[in-house]
């Protein structure tokens, strides 16, 4: 077997291979998000932003499009040389080809914006996550002291108008009627009783799940 055969052989395995599943951009999942940033600790910048979240939210949403171009031309030419121009086949670095995609799309513009939209709202659910740890009782207290002064015992019911006074309380800017909270709670009868405890661990919930509930939010919430 002759050096290009075996070159050949190493580039199908590697096409073949859970790799090119990975930088496919077309359906970015949090499986595929946590699965990059497995093993780069949580590690933190000088500005005490988390290295890997900061890498997903400016370099992954370019350089997995990157990766994605970068393969299919690598494929293209592996496998269809005989059609390509041979001075291009020569001439093609896969390194000078990933530098000037790089160099070429901005995470944050034209192209690769909804990937980096993407990532954006991965990172920013993950931060918050971080952000609120093991400290999630200060999150409660704030919740905990408006129902305390509304006096109301919590049903399907009545859930969204106690939502929205929350919401007011806390200056969450009208982010929490995004989250759908009679299908949270689609279980329960109209006017069965929600506890203060089911609220507050579907509140933490949606405070991390809805993206508009940004990390400054958070941050006064905690405060």
């Amino acid at each position: 077997m002759n050096e290009t055969k075996k070159n050949d052989d190493h580039y199908m395995l590697l096409y073949q291979s859970k790799f090119s599943d990975l930088i496919s951009t077309k359906d970015l999942t949090s499986e595929i998000f946590y699965s990059l940033i497995e093993g780069l600790g949580d590690k933190k910048l000088e500005n005490s932003e988390y290295m890997d979240l900061y890498l997903c939210e400016n370099l992954f949403s370019s350089l997995l499009p990157g990766l994605e171009s970068l393969s299919k031309n690598a494929e293209k030419l592996i496998y269809y040389a005989d059609k390509e121009d041979e001075s291009e086949v020569k001439r093609f670095n896969p390194c000078n080809f990933l530098a000037e995609f790089l160099m070429r799309n901005n995470p944050r513009y034209g192209q690769n914006i909804e990937t980096h939209e993407r990532f954006l709202k991965f990172t920013r659910k993950e931060r918050k996550n971080r952000m609120i740890g093991q400290v999630h009782d200060k999150l409660f207290t704030k919740v905990i002291e408006v129902h305390k002064t509304e006096k109301v015992l919590l049903n399907k019911m009545n859930i969204v108008d106690f939502v929205l006074k929350v919401d007011k309380k806390l200056s969450l800017k009208n982010t929490l009627k995004k989250s759908d909270w009679i299908e949270h709670f689609r279980v329960y009868k109209d006017d069965q009783r929600i506890s203060l405890e089911d609220f507050l661990q579907a509140f933490h919930k949606a405070v991390l799940e809805i993206h508009e509930v940004t990390e400054q939010m958070v941050e006064q919430l905690l405060s």
